[in-house]
């Protein structure tokens, strides 16, 4: 019976442990989610100038806390993190992602300073070229273990070549350099600053960074932490704000309005006057979905 009982407990005190050990590591991680795009240099027109092809990162994540942050900081939760090939098309305003380069991003990362990629867009197909900023022979002999050296050498064997996407069938395949080089030639760079002010008013979930898919939570959580700014991701704050405040009835943004005035009226100088200052933009943003 003893025997019995002191198994009983052994295995209730392992389950509680297991349990809470669940509990911490899923508390290690920040409640606010940081998301962010990033338009790389490197865009270029089809023959038209009706459409555009570029490079574009995505990132989603959550910072480190507690145990998780310990002792420099900790690794951020990423709920997003790629890097694709788009077109926008410049009359009907609209963004289409064609595909991502999972494997070279894990390796590359998502950053264009470890990685060089030429673009050419015609009315019917992409073509690129991607290669590591320091050359592939240069990467493979910096690799830091031989099973590293091995996945190198497979995605020089998969991308040394150029590609061809085509934007009918979503199909690629592989071209030769020579025809590749000359349509390079004709290729015409689209001014990248134009670019992004175009797409800095394309909805953020056209961009497929949609909230509720992301990391869903309650329509009120993201929207307090919005509205009192505790959220510092300006992406994400504009996400809340497009997905969810834009789609409330005027009376609800009535009521998100004043709950922020009634906010910033209960803090005391000087930071009440900061909180205006710093709140303003959000505050006219919302507004101005009446």
């Amino acid at each position: 019976m003893k025997k019995c009982y002191l198994h009983f407990k052994k295995t209730f005190f392992t389950r509680m442990l297991i349990v809470s050990m669940a509990f911490l590591f899923t508390s290690c991680y920040s409640e606010l989610l940081i998301m962010d795009y990033k338009v790389n240099s490197g865009a270029v027109w089809n023959e038209e100038h009706t459409k555009v092809a570029f490079v574009a990162s995505r990132e989603a994540y959550r910072h480190a806390k507690g145990i998780a942050a310990f002792p420099d900081g900790g690794k951020s939760l990423y709920l997003l993190k790629d890097v694709g090939v788009y077109v926008f098309d410049c009359e009907n305003e609209s963004l289409e992602k064609l595909f991502t380069f999972s494997d070279l991003y894990r390796e590359l990362g998502i950053y264009s300073i470890g990685w060089d990629l030429k673009l050419v867009l015609t009315d019917n197909t992409v073509y690129y070229l991607l290669f590591p900023a320091r050359g592939w022979d240069q990467k493979i002999e910096s690799a830091f273990s031989p099973q590293n050296s091995q996945y190198l050498k497979s995605l020089k064997e998969k991308y040394e070549q150029p590609h061809a996407f085509d934007l009918h069938s979503k199909t690629v395949t592989t071209v030769d350099s020579t025809t590749f080089n000359n349509l390079l030639i004709k290729s015409e760079e689209c001014d990248i600053g134009a670019l992004r002010k175009q797409l800095s008013e394309i909805p953020l979930a056209d961009w497929g960074m949609k909230l509720q898919e992301i990391y869903p939570r309650s329509d009120r959580k993201y929207i307090i932490e919005t509205i009192h700014l505790y959220n510092t991701s300006s992406t994400t704050r504009r996400a809340v704000m497009e997905q969810i405040i834009a789609k409330k009835s005027k009376a609800e943004i009535e009521s998100i309005l004043k709950e922020m005035d009634d906010y910033r009226n209960n803090l005391e100088e000087p930071w009440k006057t900061l909180h205006e200052i710093k709140s303003k933009d959000v505050y006219d943003q919302i507004r101005a979905f009446l």
